[in-house]
């Protein structure tokens, strides 16, 4: 099977990620030292340049102080 990526919703999820990170005043450093993911981990999944794995969207969840889910409410 050869490997999927939608590059609409992995846009939707990063700016999504953006938006509520914003809402909540938070630097990308700030989500940077709540996740321990380095600071280009943390922009490149916002600028939808890699396709990141459930596990990244749930620590950065945590990191933001939401319910995974939530990143993927785009309404």
């Amino acid at each position: 099977m050869a490997q999927f990526r939608d590059q609409e919703f992995i846009s939707k999820v990063g700016k999504n990620i953006v938006r509520i990170r914003n809402e909540k005043k938070i630097t990308q450093e700030e989500l940077m030292d709540r996740t321990g993911l380095t600071l280009s981990q943390v922009g490149r999944i916002e600028r939808a340049e890699v396709n990141t794995s459930i596990s990244m969207i749930a620590l950065i969840a945590k990191g933001l102080g939401i319910d995974p889910k939530e990143v993927f409410d785009f309404s």
